[in-house]
């Protein structure tokens, strides 16, 4: 059964900007699940979902950076080829900032997309765009990163 507008306009204007709040620790499984369960059921909310994460990125808090990366990593479980295609370049912009985080835990839960093979088919697919985006965040940090084990991976 396809999504109702209003079910769609609620994920848009609801859901999505709770990932501004302080609290989202609280609640953030439950509203990653909500999330997922949304594009599960209807793709084509994909684009405007990934684009709202990415603009509710967190900039300078670290637990919750690793909290969007975790929610990413599910969304692109779930996401279709088609829909990875039109979000693959700001979504691994922002990967590759993450790998480039002096934060360890950002940088570690970065690396690991690398673990996934959904994650790793579509970057097989997709090299000629997403490897020169990543080259350099990956690069700095097998040679700079303070934390060995960053460095190591």
């Amino acid at each position: 059964m396809p999504l109702k507008e209003e079910h769609k306009t609620f994920l848009l204007r609801v859901l999505l900007p709770l990932h501004k709040a302080k609290s989202l620790s609280v609640y953030h499984p439950q509203l990653a699940y909500c999330v997922v369960q949304f594009l599960d059921k209807d793709s084509s909310l994909t684009e405007p979902v990934v684009h709202s994460l990415l603009k509710y990125w967190p900039k300078v808090h670290s637990p919750k950076e690793v909290m969007f990366l975790n929610e990413l990593e599910e969304i692109l479980d779930v996401m279709e080829s088609n829909e990875f295609k039109k979000v693959m370049v700001p979504m691994f912009h922002q990967i590759a900032r993450c790998v480039a985080s002096p934060h360890f835990q950002v940088a570690e839960r970065a690396l690991y997309y690398w673990n996934n093979e959904y994650v790793m088919t579509q970057i097989n697919e997709n090299a000629s765009v997403i490897l020169p985006i990543m080259f350099p965040a990956l690069y700095k940090n097998s040679k700079n990163h303070w934390n060995k084990t960053i460095t190591v991976i």
